[in-house]
């Protein structure tokens, strides 16, 4: 960072006044105020009346200090650049701030995506509205599976709450997984016996499979269904959705996967809920 002595060179340089300064840089006088106190920018004073002056090669020093602290580093670890650092330990402290910040932009992407595939999920009803089977193709998805302990018993969302909770925990330590949209899956064989079973939790997503805690769907088609609380018992959209798989003579490749992308109650304490039923064919 710039230093200086009280002489004539630094007359002539040290010239624009704390509000020319602030205004060249877009900050205000309280931070530079702060950034002097803390010793990391420093003006010249003049003796006689104590006023403050900085030099404009300065606004460089002003802009990589805002860069530094947007990145997250503390005004101990800027001041100890400045004065203390070698090149190697300044290249290893941005190094470890530019991690960080990828790690972040991963977690925003992540949560962004899965916003875009809840909308894409969502949009689509407007053209199929409940209870309609359809053929759908797919964007890229990838899928992540928790199992479900107790198969024999996982009739509703109560049978699986411990599973349900395993799957979240899963999902949320890995920076890579989803947790939204997600929902349970239904073993297509148990389907058709109309033996409804929930088989697995499972997170949707649009980031890639990593094909070792995320997979590709088996298939990008798939007979789609939308299903809510003005519908008729979802039994029967289960078997709406088999009807059409045999009448179109396609073959079902995956579990039937049931997406909750809606479960509300509104003031009066009404249940409504939204999910989204597909099965990939071939």
């Amino acid at each position: 960072m710039t230093t200086f002595q009280n002489n004539q060179d630094d007359d002539l340089e040290y010239t624009l006044t704390v509000s020319q300064f602030a205004k060249l840089c877009g900050t205000t006088r309280d931070t530079l105020r702060y950034y002097y106190e803390q010793n990391i920018i420093k003006p010249r004073v003049d003796p006689d009346n104590g006023y403050h002056y900085y030099s404009a090669s300065q606004i460089s020093s002003f802009f990589f200090i805002s860069t530094m602290r947007q990145t997250g580093c503390s005004i101990k670890e800027i001041r100890n650049i400045i004065y203390n650092s070698s090149k190697e330990s300044i290249t290893d402290l941005v190094n470890s701030k530019i991690t960080a910040m990828q790690r972040e932009l991963f977690s925003i992407n992540k949560k962004i995506s899965a916003l875009h595939l809840g909308m894409w999920i969502l949009d689509k009803y407007e053209d199929h509205g409940p209870d309609k089977p359809y053929m759908d193709i797919f964007p890229d998805i990838s899928v992540t599976t928790t199992k479900i302990e107790n198969k024999i018993d996982a009739y509703h969302a109560a049978d699986i709450a411990r599973d349900i909770s395993v799957h979240m925990t899963r999902v949320k330590d890995d920076d890579t997984l989803s947790t939204f949209p997600s929902g349970v899956t239904m073993n297509y064989n148990d389907l058709i016996k109309k033996n409804y079973v929930y088989n697995s939790i499972i997170s949707l997503s649009f980031l890639p499979a990593d094909n070792t805690d995320s997979f590709p769907l088996p298939s990008s088609k798939a007979v789609c269904c939308y299903h809510d609380h003005h519908s008729p018992i979802i039994e029967r959209t289960y078997q709406k959705m088999v009807s059409y798989i045999k009448k179109n003579r396609l073959k079902a490749c995956s579990d039937l996967y049931s997406i909750s992308l809606i479960n509300l109650y509104n003031k009066e304490e009404t249940h409504s809920y939204f999910k989204y039923l597909f099965i990939c064919v071939e």
